[in-house]
């Protein structure tokens, strides 16, 4: 905010509704740009250029930060700083665009950031976000909507979405998926959905301005989301976790010897509908447990959250937020437990997820092993 307090807000991609916004400590200085690495890292710099990394602990009831914000380097002048997820780090002065490359997850200073490039001049743009792997998102002064995007050598190429109409947005942020989200000088939230994000049109965007996330009340001077934690409603499944909460390697690891799978992540962090389903309670040795059954009676198991978000009985769409993960019920450690269950036999949901995290469409569940999830 523009006292220098951090907020955080979570939004349900498929409903377009705005879940909580809790509102933490202030930050210690009055914060320029901002951008977002992981769920729990923040990169932010003040009017004097000094970059600082911010780490942030959050849950259902409470912001908090984890320490002092840690200065990590100088000279970081930029109007706009976003992260494509993907370990670059993009940021704009005097409307020229330039490219950094992230090493660390959470960087320690300037060794974890640098290899500057510059992209090229004339990028003079109202908003800015990142949608993905060196794709940005833009809005202009004059109402153009553009997206860019960067190759591997530094080159770039703009894709005119909309030719009017986008002015009336001071910010832009996108958690991914074809979702973008512009708020007002008057404090209005509203979305909208690029149906096919990849095809470098915006012919096919949903406006759906009749119902925005909030028609008032956003008073943030900075917004930020993490890069790619969303996925489009109209598909048929959804990743569970957002993409940074474990590496890719992670879920290919053995874990049971029976069809289930666990994947350590920290309490809080946040949990998404697979599919299209109604959910249902479950405790025990689940703890605070759920489970979301599908219109072909396929139920998908998720055991220890920390809260559920949703009730029992509602009906959730892919990549709705569930809840948050924790450490309940027979559990040795913080972790999300998935299993899937087909005609009551469970099927190893491990070669799903992988393809879920690669944005591919995953195998139907039936057709998953029954033997377990050690490979």
């Amino acid at each position: 905010m523009a006292d220098g307090r951090l907020t955080y807000s979570q939004l349900d991609p498929s409903t377009g509704d705005r879940l909580k916004t809790l509102i933490g400590p202030g930050l210690g200085f009055v914060p320029k740009a901002m951008a977002t690495l992981n769920f729990n890292t923040v990169l932010v710099t003040d009017n004097a250029g000094t970059l600082y990394r911010v780490d942030i602990k959050t849950n259902n009831l409470s912001l908090e930060l984890l320490g002092a914000p840690v200065q990590i380097g100088t000279g970081w002048t930029h109007d706009k700083l976003v992260y494509d997820g993907h370990g670059h780090l993009y940021g704009t002065a005097g409307g020229v665009l330039s490219q950094y490359l992230v090493s660390q997850p959470k960087p320690a200073g300037a060794q974890h950031i640098g290899q500057r490039r510059e992209i090229g001049n004339g990028f003079v743009l109202k908003a800015l976000t990142s949608t993905g792997d060196d794709r940005l998102l833009a809005n202009t002064a004059d109402g153009r909507l553009v997206e860019y995007r960067i190759d591997a050598v530094g080159g770039w190429n703009g894709n005119l979405l909309a030719a009017a109409n986008w002015s009336g947005f001071d910010a832009l942020v996108s958690p991914g998926a074809g979702l973008y989200y512009g708020v007002t000088a008057a404090g209005g939230m509203y979305w909208y959905q690029d149906l096919n994000p990849d095809d470098g049109s915006g012919a096919d965007i949903t406006y759906h301005t009749d119902d925005p996330v909030d028609a008032s009340g956003w008073t943030q001077t900075l917004l930020s989301a993490e890069p790619e934690t969303a996925t489009c409603v109209n598909r048929q499944y959804a990743y569970v976790l957002p993409h940074s909460a474990v590496s890719r390697s992670e879920l290919d690891d053995p874990h049971h010897d029976y069809s289930a799978i666990d994947i350590q992540v920290p309490i809080g962090t946040p949990v998404y509908a697979v599919t299209r389903g109604t959910v249902g309670y479950i405790g025990g040795g689940f703890g605070n447990g759920l489970t979301i059954t599908d219109a072909d009676g396929t139920t998908y198991v998720y055991g220890h959250l920390d809260t559920r978000q949703v009730a029992a009985g509602a009906t959730v769409s892919p990549g709705q937020y569930l809840g948050e993960s924790g450490n309940t019920g027979d559990s040795t450690g913080p972790h999300l437990h998935f299993e899937i269950r087909v005609g009551g036999v469970k099927h190893c949901p491990q070669q799903m997820l992988l393809d879920l995290y690669d944005g591919v469409t995953p195998p139907a569940p039936s057709t998953l092993p029954t033997s377990g999830c050690s490979y």
